[in-house]
């Protein structure tokens, strides 16, 4: 049985669906990269799976039940959900926030056990944020706050993560180091990941599967493999842009760029 599947799910906001009738199915301990134009839909299906909007028609179901069929203590022990980075000024010590991820393992009182304190430990150690628990949210940069709101998520030991746009605001270095740790998560917990992406080439490079939207339904839905067989034209078809395909000299990764992005501009 895979873990989760959509069963054609339409979903909005007010009247209008932005998503229509996607039906797909993720098995356990799969990462896959959500992506799509603007408006394809990307940010609310990871919205509908987290229970966070209802959907218009059809259902989402985890482990064979529906998911808003689940009280949210139960919910929260088997999705995890990280949103978009913008806006987001908590009044939290990293310590403090990283705990709010254990509530869906905590009594009644919510008073923290130790089983609570060494999953969070355990969780700012794997995403290297253990050196500032006792900082304020708010005196990190945005790369450092990122890998908190992911150790909150580590924290809440959840078999399914859900990650809005993870990287979007994050330079070079900071990117890179979030998809090290991510790597590092899905090692140690064998955590099923789905993650919306506007970096086409971290979503064929750091994932294993690809599920692709347009105009609000599935495109595409497959591993990296039969996603890279279609390319570039697959790419041109999601976008409505050229793409170019290049291929390192170092490790020989195949990476993409918009036609009109690369220098020297049209050949």
């Amino acid at each position: 049985m895979p873990l989760l599947t959509t069963s054609a799910l339409t979903a909005g906001y007010g009247a209008a669906p932005v998503l229509r009738e996607v039906s797909w199915s993720v098995a356990a301990n799969e990462r896959w990269a959500i992506i799509g134009r603007n408006g394809s839909g990307k940010s609310t299906l990871v919205k509908c799976l987290a229970s966070l909007i209802a959907p218009i028609l059809g259902e989402a179901t985890i482990e064979g039940r529906p998911v808003a069929a689940y009280a949210p203590r139960e919910r929260a022990r088997l999705i995890s959900y990280v949103p978009q980075a913008t806006g987001r000024a908590i009044p939290y010590t990293v310590r403090d926030y990283v705990m709010l991820g254990r509530y869906a393992w905590q009594g009644l009182l919510a008073l923290p056990t130790r089983d609570d304190h060494s999953a969070a430990d355990k969780a700012m150690k794997l995403t290297d944020v253990a050196a500032f628990a006792e900082r304020p949210l708010t005196t990190l940069s945005g790369g450092e706050a990122q890998r908190v709101f992911l150790a909150g998520a580590v924290a809440q030991q959840a078999k399914l993560m859900l990650l809005d746009e993870p990287t979007s605001f994050l330079d070079p270095h900071h990117d890179a180091m979030f998809y090290q740790v991510l790597e590092r998560i899905h090692a140690e917990y064998e955590v099923t990941v789905i993650a919306v992406t506007h970096d086409v080439n971290a979503a064929l490079n750091r994932y294993t599967h690809v599920l692709a939207l347009r105009e609000g339904s599935v495109f595409f839905a497959g591993n990296v493999g039969q996603f890279m067989a279609k390319t570039p034209g697959i790419l041109e078809d999601i976008y409505s842009v050229k793409f170019r395909r290049f291929t390192s000299p170092d490790d020989g990764a195949v990476m993409f760029a918009p036609w009109m992005s690369c220098a020297g501009g049209l050949p």
